[in-house]
């Protein structure tokens, strides 16, 4: 899925890896915005406001209903959409999904900054893991293993978020 979705956004000459655009949906999913206005921050905010051809729209929407199903189990089923090549690009890909999370994170969330407790930490993480970088000298194996922690961090923060934002947990949750 993930070089369909990048190579079509390539085609569309839209500036976002499939990495990025998946972090962008996921921040608004897990923001709380489970209405039709996602269309149009996805349209302001990686298309100059223009509409997304429709071959491109459609994979987006495959994409977006896969976020939202996934982010709704209560199994955690939620994986970050990365790209599969070389533990570099993974990184790269890793830095720039969660970039695009906290920008749709706090499109969904205006008062981002606010959010205390458990929440707030993990978001301030996410800011932390935006600055990541390494070294190609690094060793490999600590560098795969501190990659592996961090993406499985990520992803267990995004679906905290989403518990504590979305309106399907909060009203499926027993107080």
């Amino acid at each position: 899925m993930y070089k369909t979705i990048n190579d079509e956004l390539k085609n569309q000459q839209i500036g976002l890896t499939a990495a990025e655009l998946h972090g962008f949906l996921s921040g608004i999913l897990a923001g709380g915005n489970s209405d039709e206005s996602w269309k149009v921050l996805l349209n302001d905010m990686v298309n100059d406001g223009k509409p997304i051809a429709d071959s491109l729209l459609t994979l987006i929407c495959k994409l977006y209903d896969q976020i939202k199903t996934q982010l709704n189990d209560d199994n955690f089923e939620f994986q970050l959409l990365l790209n599969e090549q070389d533990l570099f690009s993974q990184i790269n890909d890793l830095v720039g999904w969660v970039n695009h999370f906290l920008l749709g994170l706090g499109l969904a969330q205006p008062q981002l900054a606010k959010v205390k407790g458990d929440v707030g930490e993990a978001i301030y993480d996410l800011r932390q893991i935006t600055q990541l970088g390494y070294d190609e000298e690094e060793n490999q194996e600590e560098l795969a293993f501190a990659f592996e922690e961090i993406l499985e961090y990520v992803r267990m923060t995004v679906i905290l978020c989403h518990d504590e934002f979305s309106e399907y947990h909060q009203s499926t949750t027993v107080h």
